[in-house]
C-alpha cells in the first residue's frame, strides 16, 4: 500500500460525505494526490540532504590527516546534495489554476505520484555509496564520491523529466 491508497483509507467521515458532492470528489482526489506526493519528495529531500553530514565526517577525516588534496570533489558532492534535495523540496505540486493554458489532469498527478515514488529508489542508491565512505583509503574515498556525484545527477537530470510531464500535461 502506497502513501496515496493509505491516506485515502484514513479520510474521517466528513471528509467522505464532501466527497459525494459532484465535482468535488475529483478536487479531494487531486488534493491528497499533490499532498502524498508532497511528503513523498520532501521524504528523499530529507534522506538527500541527511547524507551530507557523512560527506562532512569523511572529509573531516581526510583532512585531519593533513590532507588537502583532492578536496573539490567531496565539496562538489555536498553541493549536489543540498542543490538536489532543495528542488526536490521546492518542486511545483501540479497545481493548474482555471484560465491556466495547461491543465494538470488527474491522470497526469498520477504519473508524476509515481514519478516521484522512483526516487525513493535513486536516494537509496545514494545512499549505499555513501555508507561505503567509512575508514577508506584516499583514492578509493574519492572513487566513492565521484560515483555518489554520478548517482546524484542522475536523479536530478530524472527530476527534470517531471517538469516537462507537468508543462506538456502529457
Amino acid at each position: 500500500m502506497d502513501l496515496h491508497d493509505k491516506a485515502v483509507g484514513q479520510r474521517n467521515l466528513f471528509e467522505r460525505l464532501v466527497a459525494k458532492i459532484p465535482g468535488f470528489k475529483g478536487y479531494m482526489e487531486r488534493e491528497l494526490r499533490r499532498d502524498t506526493d508532497k511528503l513523498q519528495r520532501d521524504f528523499c529531500a530529507d534522506k538527500l540532504f541527511a547524507q551530507k553530514g557523512k560527506v562532512k565526517e569523511a572529509l573531516e577525516e581526510l583532512v585531519a590527516g593533513g590532507d588537502i588534496d583532492g578536496i573539490t570533489p567531496f565539496e562538489k558532492l555536498l553541493n549536489r546534495l543540498d542543490g538536489v534535495a532543495q528542488k526536490i523540496r521546492s518542486a511545483d505540486r501540479g497545481w493548474a489554476g482555471l484560465f491556466d493554458a495547461v491543465k494538470v489532469t488527474e491522470e497526469t498527478l498520477e504519473r508524476v505520484y509515481k514519478f516521484d515514488l522512483s526516487l525513493a529508489d535513486g536516494v537509496s542508491e545514494v545512499e549505499k555509496k555513501i555508507s561505503q565512505l567509512g575508514s577508506v583509503d584516499k583514492a578509493t574515498a574519492l572513487q566513492i564520491v565521484k560515483e555518489a556525484t554520478k548517482l546524484v545527477n542522475e536523479i536530478d537530470d530524472y527530476f527534470a523529466k517531471r517538469e516537462e510531464i507537468l508543462e506538456k500535461g502529457a
